[in-house]
C-alpha cells in the first residue's frame, strides 16, 4: 500500500451514519484546519455585504425621512426681514380664510434662531456674534398632500407669493421627489457594487474550496475506494462554502451595526438635523435577512463551482 504523508488535522475517512450531521461536522473541521484560507473567503464576503449594507442603510433612512415628510406636506411662507406686524397679520388672515391652508403656525424670529442653534449646534457661536437676528418670521402651513399637486393649489401659492411683506414661499414636495430619486440611485448603486463584489467573493470561495479539495485528495480517493457516493464526498465542500458565506454575512451585519452606532453617537451631538435624517434607525429585519442570505448564496455558489470543476476534470 502506498505511503500517505501526515497532514495535521487529517483523520481517516468515516462512513457517515447521519449524512446531514456528517456534512456539517466535516465542513466545520475543514474550516478550522484551513483557518487562514477560510478567513480570506469570509473576509471577502463580509466586505462585499458591508458595502451593500451601507448603501441600503443610507437609502433606508433617507426613504424613511421622505415618507415621513410626504405624509405631511408643508408650505413655508418666509417674510422679508423688515416686514411689519400688520403685514404678518394680513398674511395670517389670508391663510385662515382658505380651509386647505388654515392649519398654520407662526414661527417668530426668536423661535427661528432657537431652531437653528438646535439643528446646527456647531454654528451657534457664529450666529451669536451677529448684532441682529438674521432670521425672518415665517408661517408653516400643513396641507393635504393630495391637494398640494393640483393646479388650483399652485395658483394659490402664486397669489401668496405676491402679497406684501412676503419674501418667498417654499413647499417641500419638490425636494421630496428629488430625495426619492436619490434614494433609488443609491439603491441601484449599492446593488451593482454589491453584485460585482459578491461575484468576486464567490470566486474567492471557489479557490479556497479548490485548495481544500487538493488538501484532502487522498482522503477523497479512499472514500471512493470504500464505496462512498459522490454526494457524500462533495457534500462537506458545499456546506463549507455555505458556512463561510453565512459567517461572512453575520460578520458584515455586526460590522455595519457597530459602524452605525458609532457614527450615530459621534454625529448626533454635532448636528441634530443630520442625525434626524441619516440615523432614524437600523436596517429592518427583512433586509438583514436578505444580506445574510446573500452571503449564504455566494458561499454555496463558490463551492459549487469548485466541486463542479473538479468533477469535470476527473471525468
Amino acid at each position: 500500500m502506498p505511503r500517505r504523508d501526515f497532514i495535521p488535522g487529517r483523520r481517516e475517512p468515516e462512513v457517515p451514519s447521519n449524512t446531514f450531521s456528517y456534512f456539517f461536522r466535516e465542513a466545520f473541521r475543514r474550516i478550522w484546519v484551513s483557518k487562514r484560507t477560510s478567513f480570506v473567503a469570509v473576509a471577502m464576503i463580509a466586505i462585499s455585504l458591508f458595502i451593500v449594507g451601507s448603501f441600503l442603510l443610507v437609502a433606508e433612512n433617507l426613504g424613511r425621512a421622505a415618507a415621513e415628510w410626504q405624509g405631511k406636506s408643508r408650505v413655508i411662507v418666509y417674510f422679508e426681514s423688515d416686514a411689519t406686524a400688520q403685514q404678518v397679520d394680513a398674511v395670517g388672515r389670508w391663510l385662515a380664510s382658505r380651509p386647505e391652508m388654515a392649519h398654520r403656525r407662526l414661527v417668530t424670529r426668536e423661535q427661528a434662531m432657537a431652531r437653528f442653534r438646535t439643528w446646527f449646534a456647531n454654528l451657534s457661536e457664529v450666529v451669536g456674534q451677529l448684532d441682529d437676528n438674521p432670521f425672518p418670521p415665517s408661517f408653516e402651513v400643513d396641507v393635504d398632500p393630495r391637494l398640494a399637486q393640483s393646479p388650483a393649489f399652485r395658483q394659490t401659492i402664486a397669489a401668496l407669493q405676491t402679497m406684501s411683506g412676503v419674501d418667498q414661499v417654499q413647499h417641500d414636495w419638490e425636494w421630496i421627489a428629488r430625495l426619492r430619486r436619490v434614494v433609488n440611485a443609491i439603491n441601484i448603486a449599492g446593488l451593482v457594487a454589491g453584485g460585482i463584489l459578491a461575484v468576486a467573493a464567490a470566486f474567492t470561495i471557489s479557490n479556497v474550496i479548490r485548495l481544500t479539495m487538493l488538501l484532502y485528495r487522498e482522503e477523497i480517493e479512499i472514500m471512493r475506494l470504500v464505496g462512498a457516493t459522490e454526494r457524500i464526498i462533495r457534500g462537506p465542500f458545499l456546506i463549507e462554502g455555505f458556512l463561510q458565506g453565512t459567517i461572512g454575512g453575520l460578520l458584515a451585519i455586526l460590522l455595519l451595526l457597530v459602524t452605525y452606532e458609532s457614527a450615530r453617537r459621534a454625529l448626533a451631538s454635532s448636528s441634530s438635523i443630520l442625525w434626524g435624517f441619516l440615523f432614524t434607525g437600523f436596517l429592518p429585519g427583512p433586509k438583514i435577512a436578505a444580506l445574510v442570505a446573500g452571503g449564504m448564496l455566494a458561499g454555496w455558489f463558490g463551492s459549487w463551482l469548485s466541486v463542479r470543476e473538479r468533477s469535470d476534470t476527473e471525468r
